[in-house]
């Protein structure tokens, strides 16, 4: 089971920036007001890549990632 944590994820600002988690949700089409908590949710988990990916009109091109180099 998955621990509670406060610490806010770092996709947490984006959010923010997007208008909060009820207009992301409706932005995303989501079903009121679950979607907003889903959301909410994200700010402490980080948004799920799938949804990043395939909703690039909401949140923008998907983050570079960093590849790691072998010694």
């Amino acid at each position: 089971m998955n621990k509670p944590t406060d610490q806010m994820h770092e996709d947490s600002e984006l959010i923010e920036k997007l208008g909060g988690p009820a207009n992301v949700a409706r932005r995303l089409g989501f079903d009121m007001p679950g979607g907003t908590q889903r959301v909410q949710n994200w700010k402490y988990r980080g948004i799920p890549p799938l949804i990043r990916v395939t909703r690039p009109d909401v949140f923008g091109p998907a983050p570079k990632q960093r590849r790691s180099r072998a010694a």
